[in-house]
């Protein structure tokens, strides 16, 4: 049975369809996460070797919905520039360690290899971010350049590698167009978001009474 209110000055309890409260940022989810996957696939058919569902495109395209509109674009700006600083550089010391590795004998010198180039690489991308003002996405540019390297490190796949960093794209773009072209917020007058907040009851006296 799903949980009741209080309905007007009488005290009876009226049934509510649903046990919680369906807001629009809920549907811009559910939005986000659909055009994400849907835009994966289509990827997919060129590209049949990647994996059904993209972790990454449904994580970010969830949180970059930000309360507004402007704030989804400043946030998912500085994540794009994040996420390009962690490819530039960690291409060319992809490059850098299948060079080396073959001429390195023995598991600990790769090892060696690996950790520096880790360690190494994080601290530049951690610099250049600052630099390209990714603010306080700089930790995420240098978390990318890890995931990056250390999935080409297991899988010697440059093009697995930076799919991984291609779903973060893929996700703000998801979030940027629910919440920047479809469904903006705020909402005005006589738009799409105006009427559908209206329709959910954001903006109406029955929804503050607990009449819907």
């Amino acid at each position: 049975m799903f949980p009741h209110i209080s309905g007007g000055q009488s005290g009876q309890k009226e049934p509510r369809l649903l046990p919680f409260r369906l807001g629009l940022r809920k549907i811009k989810s559910f939005l986000a996460i659909l055009i994400g996957f849907c835009i994966w696939q289509t990827l997919r058919l060129f590209l049949p070797g990647l994996e059904m569902h993209p972790i990454f495109v449904y994580i970010y395209g969830v949180l970059e919905l930000r309360e507004t509109s402007d704030k989804t674009r400043d946030f998912g700006g500085m994540r794009i520039r994040a996420t390009f600083t962690a490819i530039l550089i960690g291409l060319p010391l992809m490059l850098l360690h299948d060079r080396l590795s073959p001429i390195l004998e023995g598991s600990w010198t790769c090892t060696a290899l690996e950790i520096t180039i880790l360690s190494v690489g994080a601290l530049i991308v951690l610099g250049v971010a600052e630099c390209v003002r990714c603010r306080a996405y700089c930790g995420l540019a240098a978390a990318i350049y890890i995931i990056l390297l250390i999935t080409h490190f297991e899988s010697s796949s440059y093009l697995y590698s930076i799919m991984r960093a291609f779903q973060t794209m893929i996700g703000v773009f998801s979030a940027w167009l629910i919440n920047v072209k479809i469904l903006p917020h705020p909402p005005k007058p006589g738009t799409l978001s105006w009427r559908l907040e209206e329709w959910l009851g954001n903006y109406s006296k029955d929804s503050s009474n607990g009449k819907v």
